[in-house]
């Protein structure tokens, strides 16, 4: 697959694809800042305060780097439009709902974070260098992040309120993961992401997840059974 270094280089008709994946993802994460920023002052404990910091100082800088590369593509009004949005008109659902306590708080880091990873991982392999360098240094502190959540959920006393966090925040993250198979299947071949739209991607997350949630000592999770959309999935 041949390597695109810049912005001048990308084909017409990559253009906007590119564009479109970096504004989901831009927004995504400055939407986390709005959604995490009550905790900075109401988190537990100082150490747990002091993780929400860092987490949202990590989602600011990266939302920031992502609207650097819309700049390089002269989307300017994208830009301004993304750092206009708030909490009920973000572009992804996930993005749109507050987290209310600190069970929240931990599942949400530890399943949507989980699911942007899934994402990072194939957009690594973008044949677009910017954004896939990007992507490869967004990884090391989502894994961070996730660290974090996993310690909190495998030591936390109130098992049931976290399960009802797992079970609500779970089919969030699969209702994320299918709002961008909207995006063009052969222009992401084009760019060697086309994983991003397959359905066995979001299989295998549900399944590496729920894994990992029973190694927590938590139920597994079917969340067909809870979608916030109305929509056929499978």
């Amino acid at each position: 697959m041949q390597k695109i270094s810049n912005v001048k280089e990308v084909p017409q008709d990559l253009r906007n694809i590119i564009i479109d994946i970096i504004q989901l993802r831009a927004d995504f994460e400055l939407a986390m800042v709005e959604q995490f920023s009550p905790w900075l002052v109401n988190a537990p404990t100082a150490e747990d305060r002091l993780f929400v910091a860092k987490l949202v100082s990590d989602e600011l800088n990266h939302g920031w780097q992502l609207l650097r590369l819309l700049e390089d593509f002269g989307a300017i009004n994208i830009v301004n439009q993304i750092q206009n949005l708030r909490l009920g008109i973000h572009k992804l659902e996930v993005s749109n709902l507050p987290l209310f306590n600190w069970e929240d708080v931990i599942v949400f880091t530890f399943i949507i974070d989980n699911a942007g990873l899934y994402q990072l991982r194939i957009l690594k392999n973008c044949s677009f260098e910017p954004l896939s360098n990007l992507a490869s240094n967004l990884i090391k502190e989502e894994e961070y992040h996730i660290t974090f959540s996993k310690n909190e959920l495998k030591n936390y006393n109130n098992k049931n309120r976290v399960q009802g966090a797992l079970n609500f925040w779970l089919p969030r993250a699969v209702e994320m993961l299918y709002q961008f198979k909207t995006l063009n299947e052969t222009q992401l071949k084009d760019l060697n992401i086309s994983e991003l739209v397959k359905n066995d991607f979001i299989d295998n997350f549900i399944k590496t997840i729920n894994n990992e949630i029973k190694e927590l000592g938590y139920s597994e999770i079917d969340p067909y059974k809870n979608l916030y959309y109305n929509i056929a999935l499978k």
